[in-house]
């Protein structure tokens, strides 16, 4: 999918020289030593960010549509599964291109998660709460482990 013009070098030689397993840009010197002017080649590496990023908001959209489709499709198969379950109540169920058996499970239910001993808990690691951080260092407060770093933001439009 190809949204803007890019000159045809460049081109070329992203074509050419993308890992498709990785995305890395491999030869990246060669991209700079193009014989291109500085405008013509900071624009085109532009428009090919803004190439790779609409491509990347389709893959996104058929990606979002697809799970979509899956959990339809999931909820469907489970409510079938349900169905069955109550109208077979444990039967078996043969015929020349299905077969429906049932066996017995077992599995555990706790009642009072604070009442089992500690040797049966499992505990996720910690994580940093970013946005409460950022909130108190700039309030003024003193956080141990965390500093604001100052970055810069790129925009392509």
């Amino acid at each position: 999918m190809t949204l803007y013009e890019i000159n045809e070098k460049i081109r070329v030689f992203l074509e050419n020289n993308i890992d498709t397993e990785t995305g890395e840009i491999l030869n990246l010197d060669t991209l700079g030593d193009l014989e291109l002017e500085r405008s013509v080649k900071l624009e085109n590496y532009a428009l090919a960010v803004k190439n790779i990023r609409a491509e990347i908001a389709a893959i996104k959209a058929e990606e979002d549509a697809l799970k979509a489709r899956r959990e339809r499709l999931s909820n469907t198969k489970n409510r079938l599964e349900a169905v069955l379950k109550q109208e077979l109540d444990g039967e078996k169920f043969v015929t020349a291109r299905v077969q429906i058996t049932h066996r017995k499970t077992n599995s555990v239910e706790v009642l009072d998660i604070t009442a089992l001993p500690e040797k049966f808990l499992r505990y996720k690691p910690a994580e940093a709460d970013k946005t409460a951080i950022k909130a108190a260092i700039n309030a003024g407060e003193t956080v141990d482990g965390a500093r604001l770093v100052n970055g810069l933001s790129m925009t392509i439009k």
